[in-house]
């Protein structure tokens, strides 16, 4: 019996199989451009096209990413008044930054004009603030996750000397709850991954046994970052699981799962944008998107020791990747991926 091995060229490899590759775009330029900064970022917000904020707990900063070009960019940096507070999460909204202090027990705002800090502390001692989201207007609206404190908050802020603060208890003991969205004032949506549940919170009608309605995603699951999408719908990751969640209200499977495809995986953050779903993940060390319908899940290898934490789409599309283990940012920009022809092998056996 023969063997034989025949192998068709590059040339001729057009109408072969397609390979992917995530070095370069096709014009020659790297997919990925990270952007060094003082400390070990954790979340980001964007405030416009590469203009970025980001958590800097160990440093105890707040940090801002200026990019006007791959080789021009600046980094300021601003202390938080209260020591070793480790800001955690942070949004950029209507002109300040606002952010939770995990240890400092306290929210935080931040004025870029003046550099101004500003702090509110939350009456629930070692609460642990984590996540966090801003409803713009006259009052501004924040509301916040406190981890150890098992409840969320809500800070209505007219000015610095004119606020109020209120604290909501979750009825499951242990819920931890992590990061939340505002849909709505009206509708806020809340992981808790110390109970394997994702909830909503309806401030309306609090008190009430229907103001907090929360739904299991599985014993052991670990439900983590969360967002909405333009038709209302849920989007969270679900990190002992290694994968994405998307949940439809009043249906009967309430949970869409979409598994990803390489693993370890560990999926920490997410976004909804331009079609997409944008996640990290914290032991695979990449990025992904998802596409729903048709169902397409595409994942990008990060530099060697990057644990990817937080991460936000700009207006123009491109991915801000806070690369901790790195102490950079990253900018992950179109085509996102690059296509090339490589030769095709074919064995043809006698």
């Amino acid at each position: 019996m023969k063997r034989f091995l025949v192998l068709i060229p590059l040339l001729l490899a057009v109408i072969g199989m397609l390979a992917l590759v995530s070095l370069v775009h096709a014009d020659g330029g790297p997919l990925l451009v990270e952007y060094p900064v003082p400390g070990s970022p954790l979340h980001v917000s964007v405030e416009a096209p590469g203009r970025l904020w980001l958590t800097l707990p160990d440093q105890n900063w707040i940090a801002r990413l200026i990019v006007t070009s791959t080789a021009d960019y600046a980094v300021v940096t601003y202390t938080i008044p209260t020591a070793d507070s480790q800001p955690y999460d942070l949004k950029y909204a209507a002109g300040f930054v606002w952010f939770t202090e995990f240890q400092g027990n306290k929210i935080g705002r931040l004025d870029p004009g003046t550099g101004e800090v500003a702090e509110f502390a939350i009456p629930t001692s070692d609460s642990g603030p984590t996540g966090i989201d801003v409803l713009t207007g006259n009052p501004v609206t924040v509301w916040f996750t406190e981890r150890t404190g098992n409840a969320l908050g809500r800070l209505v802020v007219t000015s610095t000397t004119d606020w109020s603060l209120a604290e909501f208890p979750l009825s499951h003991s242990n819920a931890q709850p992590e990061d939340l969205y505002i849909q709505g004032a009206d509708s806020i949506w809340f992981t808790a991954p110390g109970i394997s549940r994702i909830g909503n919170l309806r401030p309306s009608i609090w008190p009430g046994s229907t103001a907090f309605t929360t739904f299991s995603t599985g014993g052991g699951s670990q439900p983590w970052a969360i967002t909405v999408d333009s038709d209302g719908y849920p989007w969270f990751t679900e990190r002992a699981g290694d994968r994405i969640g998307q949940f439809f209200p009043q249906t009967i499977a309430d949970i869409l799962w979409y598994t990803l495809p390489l693993s370890p995986n560990d999926p920490y953050d997410v976004a909804v944008a331009f079609g997409w779903v944008w996640f990290t993940e914290a032991e695979g060390n990449r990025v992904g998107q998802l596409r729903p319908r048709p169902t397409l899940i595409r994942q990008f290898g990060l530099p060697e020791n990057a644990s990817p934490r937080g991460l936000a789409v700009d207006a123009d599309g491109c991915v801000w990747i806070a690369l901790s283990g790195r102490n950079r940012m990253a900018a992950w920009c179109s085509p996102y991926f690059r296509y090339v022809y490589l030769p095709l092998v074919l064995r043809n056996y006698q």
